[in-house]
């Protein structure tokens, strides 16, 4: 059955890193073919021979391996770090934030906990938090306004929201400082950090983030409002598909019945599915006509 193949895979996966640690599906050789000299720097007389040197001393402090090469997390999560890597330092401090995802979502935690609105509500805060880390504009309610992480004159704020955000900040900070405490070149450093820097000092909120994206998918409006203009729309559009891209590469990855964040499946599944509903409408709207994409 199904479920005793799961079981069966779930033991030879467990069996190997126990034994090994490892998951070798290259061998030395070919990582030096990959991590060699670019076509780009041959056709240029140039060579680069440290390229893999580098990336093992980066993974090796971000925690990610041992001083042997063996993991020293799961390999899920890895796995879901190199398929992000158009997204570099998301991918970075997504995963740095997963265990607190794991530990407030669905450590001892029922599966109608996961399924709820209000859960899921929480869990898109703290993507936003990490993925969409765009600044609002002048004279607009911010993102932390809207959750009620900030006071406003007829609101008060939410205690519970502005301690998962705070903590949210808080490792984004630690993460950040570890990158830069790297022997690396600047220019790596960059690659890995986000856009938008957190908070300079721990317990602040960090920079105020525009509110779009989460007010599109937490009210499942449909479509765009029609005193927006097109530039926004597209902007608006890119943004959503970008978070769809990071939530469908984390749940393929750490879906797996053997994997550590396994039970955050649901959340992403479902975060996705929200999304590729919106986006239908958005491109609908956008386009006005049908989406041949759909099957």
């Amino acid at each position: 059955s199904e479920d005793e193949r799961k079981q069966a895979f779930d033991y030879a996966i467990r069996r190997m890193q126990k034994n090994f640690n490892s998951f070798p599906t290259v061998t030395e050789q070919q990582m030096e073919w990959m991590a060699g000299t670019t076509l780009a720097e041959f056709c240029e007389d140039k060579t680069s021979d440290d390229y893999l040197e580098v990336s093992k001393k980066i993974v090796r402090e971000l925690g990610y391996v041992h001083d042997d090469d063996t993991l020293a997390m799961d390999h899920n999560v890895v796995s879901m770090v190199w398929e992000l890597h158009e997204f570099e330092g998301i991918a970075i401090h997504l995963c740095a934030v997963l265990e607190q995802m794991y530990l407030r979502f669905a450590y001892n935690k029922p599966i109608t906990f996961r399924e709820n609105i209000s859960t899921q509500n929480n869990f898109l805060s703290i993507l936003i938090h990490v993925i969409d880390r765009c600044p609002v504009k002048e004279g607009e309610k911010s993102l932390q306004e809207l959750l009620h992480i900030t006071s406003e004159e007829d609101s008060a704020v939410n205690d519970d929201a502005k301690a998962m955000w705070i903590e949210t900040e808080v490792t984004l900070q630690k993460t950040k400082a570890k990158i830069e405490a790297m022997d690396i070149a600047d220019a790596d450093k960059e690659k890995m950090l986000l856009s938008l820097p957190p908070a300079a000092e721990e317990g602040e909120i960090g920079p105020l983030f525009d509110s779009g994206v989460y007010e599109m998918l937490v009210s499942k409006q449909k479509g765009f409002s029609e005193d927006q203009p097109i530039m926004e729309r597209n902007m608006l559009k890119s943004r959503i598909v970008k978070l769809g891209k990071v939530c469908q590469i984390a749940h393929n990855n750490i879906q797996q019945p053997h994997g550590q964040y396994a039970e955050l499946e649901v959340l992403f599944r479902k975060m996705f599915k929200n999304i590729q509903y919106s986006v239908t409408d958005m491109m609908s709207q956008l386009t006005n006509q049908d989406d041949l994409t759909e099957i």
